[in-house]
């Protein structure tokens, strides 16, 4: 891993805050647990609870910094993360100066003790750093990874539905009447829809690029059976659709409405319907 080394970003506050707080708590164990730069000699009842600030002021140090850098529109590198320690580091330096001055040694404010703090911020918080910087270079790494991958999974999906939906627009359906006296041989992406009346279904569908209708003796079920495909659905008790003609649809879970090119009145699609449907018209229409 090298300074020019891209490193991958977050834009997730939620892992901003997780990240934070454990740098802080480990912050705070290192405080509590070695108790370096006469952490030691300093002695008070509350002593543990007076060091708590300095794991909140490291939490918050970590957490404004990450959230600024996050606006950051360049691409992010390692030697950028580095900086972005330093200037961490730093930040922590000039509160924990201000709270150790102020409130525990209660001492008159030098330049020179803000050095020593921080020294003492640094000398704490490098270790620290280093692990923070390589486990979260490790885990937006994987992340990003199966992000990419998902992304990949559903783009192959679409195009795969789209080359299925092409090769199906070059097919035949082939519409047989009850008695057999009557047969049709319409081309899916021609078919535009079929409605019930009676013991009677009226075709619609181009040929020859006009739009013609055709009544058989047929049930709407039977002819279901005949010309239902992945384009091709029923969509109400007394309407079968071509959803590749749909040009708008409007309306909600309890029903829709549907426009289709060059019919002039919507067409129902009922409740029962609307789950196995509107899914597709979203990839073919426009929703006003």
């Amino acid at each position: 891993m090298t300074l020019s080394t891209l490193y991958p970003e977050s834009r997730s506050g939620k892992e901003i805050i997780l990240t934070s707080s454990l740098v802080g708590i480990s912050f705070y164990i290192l405080l509590i647990v070695y108790q370096p730069f006469g952490t030691s000699q300093f002695e008070h009842t509350s002593k543990y609870l007076l060091l708590a600030p300095y794991a909140i002021i490291t939490t918050f140090s970590f957490y404004i910094v990450n959230f600024l850098s996050m606006q950051w529109k360049k691409k992010w590198t390692t030697g950028r993360e580095i900086l972005k320690i330093f200037l961490i580091l730093f930040l922590i330096s000039i509160f924990a100066y201000f709270y150790n001055t102020l409130f525990l040694s209660k001492v008159q404010l030098s330049f020179e003790n803000f050095l020593y703090m921080f020294a003492y911020s640094a000398a704490i918080g490098t270790p620290v750093s280093c692990i923070y910087i390589l486990a979260r270079y490790i885990y937006l790494s994987n992340e990003s990874q199966f992000n990419e991958e998902g992304e990949n999974y559903e783009k192959e999906n679409i195009t795969e539905t789209y080359r299925h939906f092409d090769i199906e627009s070059n097919l035949k359906l082939c519409v047989v009447s009850e008695y057999s006296n009557f047969y049709k041989e319409i081309a899916v992406e021609d078919f535009v829809f079929a409605e019930a009346a009676d013991n009677y279904c009226v075709l619609h569908f181009y040929e020859n690029d006009i739009l013609k209708n055709e009544i058989i003796r047929i049930s709407l079920t039977k002819l279901l059976s005949q010309i239902q495909c992945d384009t091709i659905r029923k969509v109400h008790r007394s309407l079968i659709v071509n959803l590749k003609k749909v040009t708008k649809f409007k309306g909600n879970t309890s029903g829709y409405r549907i426009t289709l090119k060059n019919i002039n009145r919507e067409l129902t699609v009922s409740r029962n319907y609307v789950s196995s449907v509107i899914p597709l018209l979203k990839e073919f229409a426009v929703r006003p």
